[in-house]
């Protein structure tokens, strides 16, 4: 039964291809915001002077907490599309425990994001003064951080999913060999341009990984049971 859902409701390739566009959008949308840390003095203070920015703002933030759902949900269809084995029963253990780990940061960084043009378009109509300026800029600034260090997460999680797409010969070799590349690159570069080409290559695992087939389990003939009772 559960095989059968997971067929229903959507295979690895569509999910992986939503989670990519997904947060690709948000980061792209995020993009003014992340970038405003260079020069906290002024540069958050302009940008939350403009409603427009805090309307695009918040609704990046909920793409954000968007793409940590289909990330979980990602990964519960990977699992499901790979063979388990004694050998790859522990990897898929590990793999659901990092996407829930990502997912958990994810969210807690679209949240920080929200917070701000949040609060200020509930104070635009409440007639409250908001948040301090200085206080809107460490708030900023901790999502940003977050979103950093939760990508570190992230790109350790579809590492370790190449891995099992790779011994299925669900994804090419190629693909496999990228992901290493954007998940060092995350890890020494700690920088908002390298948060772009990751949503690019999960779009690009998705559309290589091969389409799932659901395994259903033999049906027991019962006339090998009667004949057993004999």
């Amino acid at each position: 039964m559960w095989g059968r859902t997971i067929g229903v409701v959507g295979t690895v390739r569509t999910s992986a291809v939503c989670l990519g566009v997904v947060y690709l959008t948000a980061i792209v949308s995020l993009g003014p915001l992340l970038g405003s840390t260079a020069d906290s003095s002024t540069a958050f203070v302009d940008h939350f002077a403009s409603d427009a920015n805090g309307r695009l703002d918040l609704v990046a933030s909920l793409l954000l907490a968007a793409a940590s759902v289909l990330l979980v949900w990602t990964v519960v269809l990977i699992r499901h599309a790979v063979e388990v084995t004694p050998e790859t029963r522990r990897r898929c253990d590990f793999l659901g425990a990092l996407s829930v780990v990502s997912a958990s940061g994810l969210l807690v960084a679209a949240g920080l994001l929200a917070t701000v043009p949040l609060t200020t378009s509930i104070g635009n109509i409440t007639d409250d003064p908001g948040i301090e300026p200085p206080v809107q800029a460490g708030i900023a600034q901790a999502g940003t951080v977050v979103l950093l260090m939760s990508m570190l997460v992230v790109g350790a999680t579809f590492v370790l999913a190449t891995r099992l797409g790779r011994s299925a010969g669900s994804i090419p070799r190629w693909i496999a060999v990228t992901a290493w590349i954007v998940a060092i690159a995350l890890i020494l570069g700690m920088s908002i341009a390298l948060l772009f080409p990751f949503g690019a290559w999960l779009i690009a695992f998705g559309l290589t990984w091969k389409a799932d087939e659901t395994v259903t389990p033999p049906r027991e003939d019962p006339s090998l049971d009667s004949a057993n009772v004999r």
